[in-house]
């Protein structure tokens, strides 16, 4: 039996009835037909529509250019149809997402239009929109413990806390910290009427620029104003629109050029580790639309508080690194004796890191019949402690020289100065003795590096010493070595700083070194010492001394008139 064909009437029921809006419009784009379900999703009556091409409708704020350069160009001219194409618009204040179909209509090859419909996706939009945020928030999170925080330095903490937040939750953002805070004031001595800070970084997606701003003279919000109330409280700031903003108790000073960049939301947040509150860190939004949501308010405290935990343990090292510096130089030699038979020169650097600050030391002890003692020492473990036993170190070996005990039993007695420390504490040294008038230098090691010799023809040479125990591992024995060092002989001395990288042999080190101890210029014997640091240790990660002493003829004719 032959299936009846659909009547007009039967079409247009279905098309009228259909739950999915629908649209006819002609060649032109000129609406010629919407159902109910047009008319409710896009709020235009019949009478608006039949008519009327797509821009000129009042509709929903979609880009009705676009819809109707695909229609003119895609659908009808080429016949390619749009599939489920999201518009979004605006309804009653509110956002509207629309998946868009259009097709060509076609009668015996003759095109009569197109047929568009739409459906409200505004739901699923959002839920896809949140789902993409939450994951988005998790990824900082994540990426917060292992970007934040990588160095024991104030700056670069402060700069990643910003360059992780932008732009993923920002399109701004400021950190300040506290003047009394960074220069360990006494808070009950600060002004009571204004807070003081200084900015740290400040990254802006608009211009892409990131730096540190250590400003000279800090910048003062008055205690009168509500955010430094906020702030000693250790609470947070959060301002949603301009308006908010402009009602904000701050001094034009400091928000105006927040407004003048177009920020519409913002959080500002204390950062405080261990009770105290070391500064505040802005987030702020200008291109990005929507303001911050309580989701986003959560993140970012959770990204300030991992944040100043860092910030405060790099101004503690930093504290700490000041202190074991002052210290570790005011227990080294502040000036080196003119001892005959020997032109010398040194250097001290501290590490590049603060945690790193340890007992590297140096002496030059002259002794009786006109001989000298050359030391350099290293105690492991770093820090305050390290630098106090180097100092203890330094003056025992210095009162033992001076009575005349040999370098065996002075190594011999530093082991017990150790030992007394505890199983934790170690520590090397390598002791020279050398007499002018022969020319012989006995060499002493606890465990130290080796010495580095050049020759005269400008030859170097890594001298091999017997093994001696580290100090602190036992009682020796301590055996010796004696070598010649005709004129212009040049014994380097240094402490491990100089030569050991992560995951190299020694070997290398020892290598590199006698290579910059033969190429270096060797006329001034400051400007060797430099030209070494430069070379093998620019940013060293443990500290480094450097001891360089030249045999001189002349001051060996007097070493040998003297002892005859």
């Amino acid at each position: 039996m032959d299936t009846p064909e659909l009547s007009i009437r039967e079409l247009e029921a279905l098309f009228d009835q259909s739950p999915v809006a629908m649209v006819f419009t002609d060649v032109e784009l000129r609406n010629r037909r919407a159902n109910a379900a047009f008319r409710e999703l896009t709020g235009l009556a019949e009478g608006a529509l039949i008519g009327h091409r797509p821009s000129e409708t009042a509709g929903h704020a979609v880009d009705t250019q676009l819809v109707e350069r695909i229609l003119a160009d895609q659908v009808v001219k080429e016949g390619v149809p749009v599939v489920n194409m999201t518009l979004e618009g605006v309804q009653e204040g509110k956002r509207l997402v629309m998946a868009w179909t259009a097709y060509r209509v076609t009668e015996n090859g003759r095109v009569l239009g197109t047929v568009g419909t739409l459906i409200d996706i505004t739901e699923s939009a959002e839920a896809a929109t949140a789902l993409r945020q939450a994951n988005s928030r998790l990824d900082l999170l994540q990426r917060a413990s292992s970007e934040i925080g990588t160095t024991l330095d104030v700056y670069r903490t402060t700069e990643e806390l910003a360059t992780l937040a932008v732009p993923g939750i920002a399109d701004r953002v400021a950190v300040d910290l506290l003047d009394p805070v960074l220069l360990e004031e006494d808070a009950a001595s600060a002004d009571p009427a204004e807070l003081r800070f200084r900015r740290f970084a400040l990254l802006d997606a608009a211009t892409a620029g990131t730096g540190n701003f250590a400003v000279d003279q800090p910048f003062v919000v008055p205690i009168t104003c509500q955010p430094a109330g906020v702030f000693l409280r250790g609470e947070l700031l959060v301002a949603r629109s301009p308006a908010e903003m402009g009602q904000l108790d701050l001094p034009p000073a400091i928000v105006q050029p927040l407004l003048d960049r177009g920020v519409h939301t913002l959080i500002t947040v204390p950062l405080t580790a261990r009770g105290v509150t070391l500064g505040v860190a802005t987030f702020s939004r200008s291109t990005t639309p929507n303001p911050y949501d309580e989701a986003d308010v959560r993140l970012v405290c959770d990204l300030a508080a991992r944040a100043a935990v860092h910030i405060d343990n790099a101004r503690l090292y930093t504290r700490e690194h000041d202190a074991a510096v002052t210290l570790q130089r005011s227990l080294l030699p502040r000036d080196i004796p003119r001892v005959p038979g020997l032109d010398i020169a040194y250097r001290y650097q501290p590490a590049s890191q603060a945690t790193e600050i340890g007992g590297d030391w140096f002496d030059v002890l002259p002794l009786a019949h006109g001989q000298v003692a050359l030391v350099v020492g290293d105690v492991t473990g770093h820090g305050i402690r390290a630098a106090a036993i180097m100092g203890q170190l330094r003056t025992t070996t210095a009162a033992l020289a001076r009575l005349g005990r040999p370098s065996d039993q002075i190594s011999a007695q530093l082991s017990r100065v150790i030992a007394d420390h505890g199983e934790e504490a170690g520590a090397t040294c390598l002791h020279a003795v050398y007499d002018p008038g022969s020319r012989q230098c006995r060499l002493t090691s606890a465990g130290h590096p080796p010495p580095v010799l050049r020759h005269p023809d400008g030859s170097t040479e890594v001298i091999d010493l017997p093994a001696g125990l580290m100090l602190g591992a036992g009682q020796g024995p301590y055996p010796s070595k004696e070598i010649q060092l005709p004129p212009g002989s040049i014994l380097a001395m240094y402490t491990d700083g100089l030569i050991e990288r992560p995951g190299e042999d020694i070997a290398a080190g020892l290598a590199r070194l006698a290579r910059a101890l033969a190429s270096g210029p060797a006329q001034s014997l400051d400007e060797l010492c430099d030209s070494m640091l430069a070379g093998l240790a620019p940013h060293p990660r443990d500290d480094v001394a450097l001891l360089l002493a030249r045999t001189t003829p002349q001051a060996a004719t007097r070493g040998v008139s003297e002892e005859h």
